[in-house]
């Protein structure tokens, strides 16, 4: 027998709509997994035929049941489909559940003092949560928005966390950039869940860093894009920098090509091993730039994020592994100071602490 793919995603997605028009939440979920389960099967052009329509559907759903099929349309862009439709609804509704998770936060905190927050990956947990917000607010709307809210807001970070890994012009342009920084930052401590999605909205992109190797004498100017973590950048200035004397560069560094690979773009499954430090990254107060921060957490030292290179104390080894897979990265080297600016550089900045 002859299997015939033609249009079974669309008539899955088709599925979908009469579920949402019906108001019917248990035909829904059948049919959202039928969704899936096509769209592992289906062409690039099937997939970005149906994702305007799945967009389409989220305002009707609302913050509860829109954060969870928001994930099903991110699913669809990490197997091919355009991203363009999904941005601008996936970053209104997240902004709305972090909004609604702030409020939910404050009024818990009124009527329960201190006590814990609930799991917001615990649906039995709704209807006490509920109870509390109505004490609260005195408004069951309000309850209910600021409730959808915080169990939501973990849903609506994962497709926003697909689209922020898919191209600098993407993370550029995301819409409500510095609100949901903002709002994130101010519940982070109780939302672990969104730490991923904080971390891409962070991540800078043609950023120009001044590197100095105290050492040498050398300095260097560099772009950065993509790069997640200072485990990635350490691994990424090693690479680029590491050569012989006689062309500027820095001998006797042992840097894997495979590091610096997994550091750049290669597929997961090139995952793997143990990359081995270069150095201490300094910046120009003299403080220690750690591994497990980002390059946006590095200051500027007159108008200029300065990376200064120490020789490590200790040796320093960590995964080699890109924190966010399906984000390439990219460090340029743009050009070398002449001596005499790498001396006044040096001169200016901090021994380390």
């Amino acid at each position: 027998m002859i299997f015939n793919r033609r249009g079974k995603l669309a008539d899955r997605v088709a599925d979908v709509e009469a579920a949402v028009r019906g108001r019917d939440g248990d035909a829904m979920t059948r049919a959202v997994a039928r969704v899936w389960q096509a769209a592992q099967q289906a062409s690039v052009a099937e997939l970005d035929a149906v994702l305007p329509r799945c967009v389409a559907l989220l305002p009707q759903l609302g913050t509860g049941a829109g954060g969870q099929f928001s994930v099903l349309c991110g699913a669809l862009v990490e197997l091919g489909a355009r991203p363009d439709e999904l941005v601008t609804p996936a970053a209104d509704g997240l902004a709305a559940a972090l909004a609604g998770a702030h409020r939910f936060r404050s009024g818990w905190q009124r009527v329960r003092g201190d006590d814990a927050l609930p799991d917001p990956d615990d649906p039995a947990t709704m209807d006490d949560a509920l109870a509390a917000l109505t004490q609260a607010y005195d408004d069951e709307a309000a309850a209910i928005d600021a409730v959808q809210g915080w169990y939501a807001a973990g849903t609506w970070a994962m497709p926003v966390i697909t689209l922020l890994q898919q191209s600098a012009s993407v993370r550029a342009s995301f819409p409500h950039r510095e609100r949901l920084l903002e709002v994130g930052a101010g519940l982070a401590g109780e939302r672990p869940d969104l730490e991923c999605v904080l971390g891409l909205l962070r991540v800078l992109d043609g950023e120009r860093l001044l590197v100095l190797h105290r050492a040498t004498g050398r300095g260097w100017r560099v772009t950065i894009d993509g790069v997640a973590d200072n485990f990635q950048l350490h691994t990424l200035l090693a690479g680029a920098l590491a050569g012989p004397a006689e062309r500027g560069l820095i001998e006797g560094l042992t840097v894997d090509p495979a590091w610096v690979e997994v550091a750049t773009d290669a597929p997961e499954d090139r995952f793997g091993g143990t990359v081995v430090g270069s150095f201490n990254l300094v910046d120009g107060y003299g403080k220690w730039i750690w591994n497990e921060g980002a390059p946006a957490d590095i200051p500027l030292f007159e108008d200029a994020r300065v990376v200064v290179l120490d020789p490590p104390p200790y040796q320093r080894s960590w995964n080699n592994i890109r924190r966010f897979p399906l984000m390439s990265a990219a460090l340029t080297v743009d050009g070398a100071l002449t001596e005499a600016e790498a001396a006044h550089w040096l001169g200016r900045v901090a021994e380390p602490a």
